[in-house]
Protein backbone atom coordinates (compact mmCIF):
# COMPACT_ATOMS: atom_id res chain seq x y z
CA UNK A 1 0.00 0.00 0.00
CA UNK A 2 1.63 3.23 -0.60
CA UNK A 3 0.74 6.24 1.68
CA UNK A 4 2.12 10.07 2.38
CA UNK A 5 5.15 9.73 4.95
CA UNK A 6 3.36 12.80 6.59
CA UNK A 7 0.24 9.87 6.88
CA UNK A 8 2.73 7.22 7.78
CA UNK A 9 4.09 9.24 10.74
CA UNK A 10 0.30 10.44 11.90
CA UNK A 11 -0.51 6.87 12.04
CA UNK A 12 2.92 5.85 13.55
CA UNK A 13 1.76 8.08 16.27
CA UNK A 14 -1.80 7.30 16.73
CA UNK A 15 -0.72 3.21 16.95
CA UNK A 16 1.57 4.50 19.67
CA UNK A 17 -0.71 6.64 21.48
CA UNK A 18 -3.33 3.40 21.49
CA UNK A 19 -0.34 1.16 22.42
CA UNK A 20 0.91 3.41 25.48
CA UNK A 21 -2.37 4.14 26.64
CA UNK A 22 -3.89 0.36 27.00
CA UNK A 23 -4.16 -0.19 30.54
CA UNK A 24 -6.94 2.84 30.33
CA UNK A 25 -8.46 1.51 27.21
CA UNK A 26 -8.67 -1.89 27.26
CA UNK A 27 -8.26 -3.06 24.16
CA UNK A 28 -8.79 -6.17 23.03
CA UNK A 29 -5.45 -8.51 22.78
CA UNK A 30 -6.02 -9.33 19.25
CA UNK A 31 -6.57 -6.15 18.22
CA UNK A 32 -3.47 -4.85 20.08
CA UNK A 33 -1.35 -7.49 18.54
CA UNK A 34 -1.94 -6.48 14.79
CA UNK A 35 -1.63 -2.87 15.81
CA UNK A 36 1.90 -3.62 16.99
CA UNK A 37 2.33 -5.68 13.15
CA UNK A 38 1.39 -2.68 11.56
CA UNK A 39 3.45 -0.58 13.41
CA UNK A 40 6.60 -3.16 13.23
CA UNK A 41 6.06 -2.08 9.39
CA UNK A 42 5.89 1.04 9.49
CA UNK A 43 9.38 1.76 11.89
CA UNK A 44 11.91 1.99 8.66
CA UNK A 45 10.36 4.95 6.92
CA UNK A 46 10.15 6.16 10.25
CA UNK A 47 13.16 5.90 11.15
CA UNK A 48 14.85 7.02 7.68
CA UNK A 49 12.63 10.57 8.44
CA UNK A 50 14.45 10.33 11.65
CA UNK A 51 17.85 10.10 10.38
CA UNK A 52 17.30 13.11 7.60
CA UNK A 53 15.17 15.47 9.73
CA UNK A 54 18.26 15.30 12.36
CA UNK A 55 20.28 15.85 9.60
CA UNK A 56 19.00 18.73 8.31
CA UNK A 57 19.21 20.39 11.91
CA UNK A 58 22.76 20.15 11.81
CA UNK A 59 23.34 21.50 8.27
CA UNK A 60 20.96 24.41 9.11
CA UNK A 61 21.27 24.26 13.19
CA UNK A 62 23.95 26.16 15.34
CA UNK A 63 25.25 24.32 18.53
CA UNK A 64 25.21 26.12 21.46
CA UNK A 65 27.58 25.85 24.51
CA UNK A 66 26.10 22.30 25.52
CA UNK A 67 26.69 20.85 22.82
CA UNK A 68 23.18 21.02 21.39
CA UNK A 69 22.40 21.63 18.01
CA UNK A 70 19.14 23.61 17.17
CA UNK A 71 17.27 26.19 14.82
CA UNK A 72 17.17 29.62 15.75
CA UNK A 73 13.68 31.14 15.48
CA UNK A 74 15.15 34.15 14.76
CA UNK A 75 17.02 32.51 11.38
CA UNK A 76 14.17 32.59 9.37
CA UNK A 77 16.40 31.85 5.87
CA UNK A 78 17.24 28.26 7.79
CA UNK A 79 13.73 27.38 9.04
CA UNK A 80 12.67 28.05 5.52
CA UNK A 81 15.03 26.08 4.45
CA UNK A 82 14.50 23.61 6.64
CA UNK A 83 11.08 23.57 6.44
CA UNK A 84 11.16 22.95 2.20
CA UNK A 85 13.19 20.04 2.59
CA UNK A 86 10.98 18.31 5.12
CA UNK A 87 7.90 18.81 3.30
CA UNK A 88 9.55 17.24 0.13
CA UNK A 89 10.23 14.12 2.28
CA UNK A 90 6.79 14.56 3.97
CA UNK A 91 4.73 14.62 0.67
CA UNK A 92 6.62 11.98 -0.94
CA UNK A 93 5.25 8.70 -1.12
CA UNK A 94 6.61 5.40 0.09
CA UNK A 95 5.18 1.47 0.11
CA UNK A 96 4.40 0.09 3.69
CA UNK A 97 3.38 -3.18 3.93
CA UNK A 98 0.70 -3.72 5.70
CA UNK A 99 -2.47 -5.89 5.76
CA UNK A 100 -5.88 -3.14 6.57
CA UNK A 101 -7.77 -3.61 9.73
CA UNK A 102 -11.42 -5.11 9.08
CA UNK A 103 -14.09 -2.43 10.14
CA UNK A 104 -15.97 -5.12 12.35
CA UNK A 105 -12.79 -5.79 14.47
CA UNK A 106 -12.01 -1.90 14.79
CA UNK A 107 -15.37 -0.84 16.03
CA UNK A 108 -15.44 -3.51 18.71
CA UNK A 109 -11.81 -3.37 20.14
CA UNK A 110 -12.29 -0.65 22.28
CA UNK A 111 -10.71 1.95 20.41
CA UNK A 112 -11.74 5.80 21.01
CA UNK A 113 -13.29 7.51 18.19
CA UNK A 114 -10.64 9.99 18.05
CA UNK A 115 -8.09 7.58 17.36
CA UNK A 116 -10.65 5.98 14.72
CA UNK A 117 -10.27 8.73 12.52
CA UNK A 118 -6.94 8.53 12.52
CA UNK A 119 -6.93 4.62 11.61
CA UNK A 120 -9.36 5.36 8.78
CA UNK A 121 -6.93 4.82 5.86
CA UNK A 122 -5.98 1.53 7.21
CA UNK A 123 -9.67 0.14 7.44
CA UNK A 124 -11.39 -2.15 4.94
CA UNK A 125 -15.09 -2.51 4.80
Amino acid sequence: MKMKLNDVLVLNDTLKSIIDNDKDLKIDVLFKFRLLGIMKNLEAPVANFDIIRNEKIKEYGTEDENGNIAISHDDEDAIAKFTDDLNKILLSEVEINIEKLNVNNVFGAGVPAEYLVRLYPIIKE
